[in-house]
């Protein structure tokens, strides 16, 4: 049984839904989230995706990323991956907006919000479905890892990094 997006216009505006294969095989605009999140020793968590993904198996992403849900809020998206993901309680007040994408190639054709979560946490409980291992980094190792180990990240990570770096350098 597929997931069902919110399909929406240029201007992330809904138009319908649509099913999760069919929009990952032509190319339709929908909604993503991706969070990043520092453990208690301030490093970042990057997560190794599970073997049984379809998109991106085993390739290093974001703390935590996926989909909005039809008629679901790009925060309510984030704080409900966080906790099917990594098994966190989170609110939407422990989330700072700090990138927002529009589709491309490198996200998609996925909006896409980026946040920070602001909570700090010792351990996590991550899905095993979801993701094969969880390893945390400094900010710089992220960065060179980016640079010059390309074929270990996904291509959206690397994209929306990139773009980010700045913004997650200031927090």
């Amino acid at each position: 049984m597929s997931e069902y997006f919110d399909k929406v216009d240029e201007n992330d505006r809904v138009v319908g839904k649509v099913g999760r294969d069919y929009a990952h095989f032509h190319g339709i605009r929908h909604r993503a989230v991706h969070v990043f999140i520092q453990n208690k020793a301030a490093k970042w968590i990057l997560q190794k995706r599970s073997a049984s993904k379809d998109i991106d198996p085993l390739l290093w992403t974001s703390s935590c990323s996926g989909h909005v849900d039809c008629g679901e809020s790009y925060s309510n998206a984030a704080v409900r991956e966080c906790h099917e993901e990594l098994g966190i309680l989170i609110t939407p007040k422990d989330l700072i907006e700090i990138l927002r994408l529009s589709p491309c190639k490198e996200t998609g054709m996925e909006f896409v919000r980026v946040y920070y979560q602001t909570k700090k946490f010792e351990t996590f409980r991550h899905d095993p479905k979801e993701i094969r291992e969880l390893k945390s980094y400094e900010l710089s190792e992220i960065m060179d890892i980016s640079l010059h180990s390309k074929p270990m990240l996904s291509e959206s990570f690397i994209h929306i990094f990139n773009l980010a770096y700045r913004k997650l350098s200031k927090l």
